[in-house]
């Protein structure tokens, strides 16, 4: 099974894991079932209050709306009234201890500011109280619902239930006995857990492939992670339990309202960058920069006090963000091969396509806009747990891939390694091949030079002799010189150099019947370059030009202020007729121990030109070859 097919069975997995979790603590999945038979709510009823101000006496006498199920009525500034009817437990014989004779008001979700539940039997007693903005530590019966303990009835009662809150009027009432209660609240607590580590695993592996990777989308990862942790137990309540003995209970609802705001924000930022290796439109990337800055402005929002606005904008950008996820996922370009993570387009919108849908079937219902389903209290969650399986497959799939090339590049560097080292072998052996043959060539050389010498002035062997033996020389010199500059061994000495002069004294050690016409700029400044270099390119183009031209034709050296771009520099040009051997070919001209066909015939190394270009590069220089007509063009440029 390849990784994209493990992703696919992974979510599957995760998703049948959540709704059995759901079932086991009696979570009604969103399909027609039965009323939990441990509820002894048999109806409920709601009432809006827009003046804040009425009391249980007063909405009695109103019109209310019957529903079932969970109420959600999105974010408002109004008070909800609740009016719950309560059976009276159908086997009496259950309950002997004094805690069985009571019953337990079950209220989802926990983060509700304020709950007040008037109970007509104690009609004189002022109402119980609950919710994020009274000390945990108070309730009679603790858990990480909002709850209360209530006398079991002998025969029907209807209780009312005020719900003042800055967060979406969203609320599920149960009422059960003790017992079953705290069974049905155990259960709960296993889900709550396992959400709980199966998001920190998450975020533990996470931080262990950064800390291998240093990826920068691995790093968004984590802090969309570590909020979505921090929001999960926010909803799950428990801020309010574990830091009750730290914080009091405003200030750990305010946090729990700024932990939702910083959620969206971090959920908007990682998807930012994961979808830009996808090159997605630009402007739905600006889009997301947008809701990005938004974000922390609700943060503000809430420091002066308008939280509930503040928490509807958050839920309005939580319920856009994932359908535009979506948008972005359909209009993506595939990212190039060498990309960090491959993933199909199809493969991306399906990911897509089952967060955006999770995530509107939680927001919708939370403003309103949609009935709402028992299960929807922890669609939330849901998203949560999906898109963490969702996405930890594509991170870990990116993370496998950011190996593979890593292996790829090592390999590749290790066998560049193993090249390097054997060429500096072979270039070692190279050196030393030199070295010895020009210390066994230099007496043999020498010795034929005094041979030579003994020849009559006047015989014609005894010149071709001196030249043969000065071409060997030139041979051995520049073999030498091509390994050091090769090896970066010589390093330029530059120092002010007099250019006609060099050429002269050239010129002058040519022989009589060169024939070389020099020709330079009256006013020729100096150029900052090595002496010694410099004279070995243009002895090799003097030399290349005698051997390569018509015979006893002129041979043309010029030297003028030339500008290279902003650069001021000389032109030195060298050219000749071309002889028997033709026009040199470009692609070839300057490489190593290449030699035309037409110029076989002579004696050389096929290093003179790479020799002269290589020294040309080291002094700052450059050396083109410039055909003119049936002549051969020597340019060398050089920075004053």
């Amino acid at each position: 099974m390849t990784s994209l097919n493990l992703i696919a069975a992974f979510a599957r997995c995760c998703l049948i894991w959540v709704f059995a979790s759901f079932h086991l603590h009696g979570v009604a999945l969103p399909v027609p079932l039965a009323q939990d038979p441990l509820d002894l709510i048999s109806s409920r009823a709601w009432l809006d209050d827009p003046s804040n101000s009425l009391g249980p006496d007063q909405v009695k006498a109103m019109t209310w709306t019957p529903y079932n199920g969970p109420l959600r009525r999105g974010f408002m500034s109004s008070t909800t009234w609740l009016r719950l009817k309560i059976d009276p437990p159908i086997d009496q014989s259950r309950f002997q201890a004094q805690r069985q004779t009571r019953l337990i008001l079950r209220i989802q979700p926990g983060q509700l500011d304020e709950l007040a539940l008037f109970d007509p039997r104690f009609p004189d007693q002022p109402p119980q109280l609950a919710g994020d903005t009274y000390d945990w530590r108070l309730s009679e019966y603790r858990s990480f619902n909002q709850n209360f303990v209530i006398t079991s009835p002998s025969e029907p009662i209807e209780v009312l239930l005020r719900m003042r809150t800055t967060s979406h009027h969203g609320i599920h009432v149960e009422a059960m006995h003790w017992d079953d209660a705290e069974s049905k609240d155990r259960l709960n607590q296993l889900f709550k857990d396992g959400v709980i580590a199966f998001l920190l695993m998450i975020l533990l592996w996470s931080m262990n492939a950064w800390k291998v990777s240093q990826d920068r989308v691995i790093g968004a990862f984590i802090v969309h992670q570590t909020f979505s942790l921090l929001f999960t137990l926010s909803l799950f309540g428990f801020p309010r339990v574990y830091l009750s003995d730290w914080l009091s209970a405003p200030m750990i609802d305010r946090l729990t309202s700024m932990v939702f705001s910083m959620t969206v924000t971090a959920l908007v930022w990682f998807h930012w960058h994961f979808l830009r290796e996808f090159n997605p439109p630009q402007i739905g990337m600006r889009f997301l920069k947008l809701l990005v800055m938004a974000s922390p402005l609700t943060l503000v929002m809430q420091l002066f006090g308008l939280v509930s606005p503040s928490l509807q904008i958050v839920s309005v950008l939580s319920s856009l963000s994932p359908l535009l996820f979506l948008l972005l996922a359909w209009r993506i370009e595939m990212p190039a091969p060498n990309a960090p993570l491959r993933l199909t387009r199809q493969r991306l919108i399906w990911i897509y396509l089952s967060t955006s849908f999770i995530m509107a079937s939680a927001a919708l219902p939370a403003l309103g806009l949609l009935p709402s389903a028992t299960w929807s209290i922890y669609s939330a969650t849901t998203y949560g747990l999906v898109s963490a399986a969702l996405l930890f497959s594509a991170m870990n799939l990116r993370r496998q891939h950011a190996a593979t090339v890593s292996r790829q590049v090592e390999s590749e560097l290790a066998l560049s390694a193993a090249m390097v080292s054997y060429e500096k072998e072979k270039r070692k052996e190279q050196e030393q091949f030199m070295t010895m043959l020009m210390h066994e060539l230099t007496n043999p050389l020498a010795t034929a030079h005094l041979a030579i010498g003994s020849l009559a002035a006047k015989s014609p062997m005894r010149g071709r002799g001196y030249r043969a033996i000065d071409s060997m020389r030139d041979i051995i010199r520049r073999c030498s010189l091509t390994g050091e500059f090769e090896v970066n061994a010589a390093a330029p000495q530059f120092a002010p150099v007099n250019v006609q002069a060099l050429l002269q004294e050239l010129i002058v050690q040519l022989p009589a019947d060169s024939k070389i016409m020099l020709s330079t700029a009256p006013t020729l400044p100096e150029c900052a370059t090595d002496r010694q270099l410099l004279r070995v390119i243009l002895n090799n183009l003097l030399d290349n030009a005698l051997k390569y031209r018509v015979q006893s034709s002129l041979i043309e050296v010029t030297a003028s202020p030339h500008m290279r771009g902003a650069l001021a520099g000389l032109q030195l040009c060298v050219m000749n007729a071309c002889g028997d051997a033709d026009l040199p070919d470009p692609q070839y001209l300057f490489t190593k121990y290449w030699r035309g066909l037409g110029a076989k015939r002579l004696a050389g190394s096929g290093l003179g030109l790479y020799l002269s270009s290589l020294i040309a590069q080291r002094i700052g220089g450059e050396l083109r070859y410039q055909p003119e007509n049936s002549n051969v063009r020597f340019e060398l440029w050089l920075p004053i």
